[in-house]
């Protein structure tokens, strides 16, 4: 028996500013949708996502990579730059080339960030550092500074002029100058699992996230005025940092996106290169 419809879809959303745009619009009630909303850190929705407990949500573009069998696209959505993201930063005591062997603490918030880091380390350094998984930010707090740190989202934005920290890496700068391409971190997917509700279901809720985020990019000012009670920057840094993220998913970005996913099988993360497949309310899959 299939589950009964009128529970509507359960709709993971990542708890930080850079995804204002697209959630805002929906939970303003701006634009109508039939979700409930989840809130979490990037790799908590990926947990979730994995175990089936969200219909559709904002996933790592690891997790999609890693368990492609799980998952359909939604088509022209993603969280990406094409060139610096502002909230995915190394910060380093020491020069980033004198890394090599000394231990660097990465978030374990996000995936697709520690393993981008370990990408531009691996692949286009050719040096590894000693990667630690933990929580920067607390660290900082109590006043255990680390030699070096990844912080993503919110972290990354509040602490980024930190004075302990002279040398600094914007991830997508880094791998746009590496490989000329966008970097995706984040897309949002559909559990095929969820393909047993009604179509008209899954096609609505769909077109809810993709008007969602046409109204959040043609009102950037009220998306910044809503970011301003995150007490993360000024009107005018926020307005900056939302013009450089990316919200589509174009065929630069699956370009990047395939590009990111080749890497990740050179250093070992993936046994192949998965396809790359979206939701089609009428075919399925694309």
């Amino acid at each position: 028996m299939g589950r009964d419809p009128s529970v509507g879809l359960i709709l993971g959303k990542i708890g930080f500013v850079n995804v204002l745009p697209i959630y805002y619009p929906l939970e303003a009630g701006t634009v109508p949708h039939p979700f409930t909303v989840v809130s979490g850190t990037p790799a908590q929705l990926n947990e979730l996502a994995a175990k089936g407990e969200l219909d559709v949500s904002a996933v790592s573009s690891v997790e999609y990579a890693r368990h492609p069998e799980r998952y359909l696209l939604v088509p022209d959505l993603s969280i990406s730059s094409r060139g610096p993201v502002g909230s995915v930063l190394l910060l380093s005591r020491i020069p980033i080339l004198e890394l090599a062997g000394r231990p660097v603490l990465t978030s374990a918030k996000s995936h697709s960030s520690a393993l981008l880091l370990r990408v531009l380390f691996n692949l286009h350094l050719g040096i590894m550092p000693d990667f630690q998984t933990g929580h920067p930010s607390r660290a900082l707090e109590r006043g255990e500074a680390p030699l070096a740190m990844l912080l993503i989202g919110d972290d990354a934005l509040r602490f980024r002029q930190h004075p302990d920290y002279p040398h600094r890496w914007d991830l997508g700068e880094v791998w746009h100058a590496w490989t000329g391409l966008p970097f995706v971190f984040g897309v949002w997917v559909i559990q095929r699992s969820a393909l047993e509700l009604p179509d008209a279901i899954l096609r609505d809720g769909v077109e809810s996230l993709l008007k969602a985020k046409e109204w959040g990019c043609a009102h950037l000012d009220e998306i910044c005025q809503q970011a301003m009670s995150y007490h993360l920057l000024s009107y005018d840094d926020l307005k900056h940092y939302y013009r450089g993220l990316g919200f589509h998913l174009n065929e630069i970005e699956k370009e990047g996106l395939r590009a990111f996913f080749q890497c990740l099988t050179e250093i070992g993360e993936i046994p192949h290169v998965p396809p790359v497949e979206f939701y089609s309310p009428m075919a399925r899959v694309a």
